[in-house]
């Protein structure tokens, strides 16, 4: 029962998990799993309703502090790790794993993750070692996944509607307008409430789904800054395939074979990063700086100067100490070593072809 009370949809709203169970179904091996994760569901609704009633029109009137600093770039590429630098400055405010985990009663039970539910948290990512705890940061993604039935997330719980769950989550295929709306709600109502804990602060966000929704985000926030991070595409691809394999075998409720996860990471990587490089030219000066992962790994602290520097941002100085004290604290990190078959290498090379080129990564 451990990764049923680890389960991300175990906080989600009923309702959605219901939606998204009709959409995309569950497997007959995977029934006892959906079961206990429902129950968990369905017991925390009262919960849910309670801290909606108590908060829901402070939070509801909340602005979010304008021109939010946005970390994007595919899965895999190094977010996480510019995200966990960056949050040391105390000048941003960001999403927290016990917020995304819990987004509709972090209010109310968040407390818990420091107390008596500790224990429940896993000590390290499903995906990597990065260790993890309820303070640290994470991305809102995770979030939506409890709340609306357009998260990125949902891959890792449905695998055998990846497709579908990436084009209406990222691309906002089908009805278009319908759905981006349906999104911004989403999105706009969490970020409030977080910024409600936070007031005052400009947020710091990551979320790797992002790098397709700039025109999106545009709209809401003109001012927006964005970050993109981007990594060799055989490292991505390796990485994003280990983390597709995990999260089926820890969350599914229904699979598919590592040839369709292959095929779909293949098809996607391309649509999220042309997505990227089409919608760029909207970014106006000091909106936006490129960073190779490769680069904040061997010169960190110059990388993270000039990002400051190229986005306008303040307060480099002061937080450079918080900075390296965490580039300290994990300078014996072990990444995993995971390897590409000359086929799967052939393949990247020819169906990835052009992005390689555009980063300036060579094949």
């Amino acid at each position: 029962m451990g990764s049923v009370f680890q389960h991300p949809l175990s906080s989600s709203n009923i309702g959605n998990l219901i939606h998204m169970v009709r959409r995309h179904g569950v497997e007959w091996p995977f029934l006892p799993r959906f079961a206990g994760v429902a129950l968990l569901s369905l017991v925390r609704q009262p919960v849910i309703w309670y801290e909606s009633l108590r908060f829901g029109k402070r939070i509801g009137e909340q602005e979010i502090k304008a021109d939010p600093l946005f970390i994007i770039g595919h899965w895999r590429s190094g977010t996480t790790h510019l995200q966990n630098i960056l949050s040391k400055d105390e000048q941003f405010a960001g999403v927290t794993l016990g917020q995304a985990a819990m987004p509709l009663d972090f209010l109310t039970l968040g407390g818990l993750l420091n107390g008596p539910m500790a224990k429940s948290l896993p000590q390290k990512r499903l995906m990597d070692n990065v260790a993890v705890a309820a303070d640290c940061p994470w991305e809102e993604e995770l979030a939506l996944a409890c709340t609306s039935p357009l998260s990125f997330y949902h891959v890792s719980f449905f695998p055998r509607g990846v497709g579908q769950v990436f084009r209406n989550a990222i691309l906002f295929d089908g009805n278009k307008e319908q759905l981006i709306e349906r999104w911004k709600a989403d999105y706009s109502a969490f970020l409030k409430k977080v910024q409600w804990t936070q007031p005052g602060k400009r947020f710091l966000l990551k979320n790797p789904a992002n790098s397709a929704r700039i025109n999106i985000l545009l709209e809401m926030f003109p001012g927006a800054r964005f970050i993109h991070i981007h990594r060799n595409p055989y490292k991505v691809f390796a990485s994003t395939l280990h983390l597709y394999l995990k999260a089926q075998e820890e969350w599914g409720f229904n699979r598919i074979s590592r040839s369709d996860l292959v095929e779909h990471i293949l098809e996607t990587y391309p649509l999220l990063m042309h997505a990227y490089f089409d919608q760029r030219k909207a970014l106006g000066k000091n909106q936006l700086v490129e960073v190779a992962f490769q680069e904040l790994q061997t010169a960190p602290m110059e990388t993270l100067q000039d990002i400051y520097i190229q986005l306008g941002l303040e307060g480099f100085e002061e937080a450079a100490p918080a900075f390296n004290d965490y580039l300290l604290s994990v300078g014996d990190y072990q990444k995993n070593k995971l390897e590409l078959s000359e086929e799967d290498q052939e393949v990247v090379a020819q169906r990835w072809r052009g992005v390689f080129d555009e980063l300036g990564y060579e094949i």
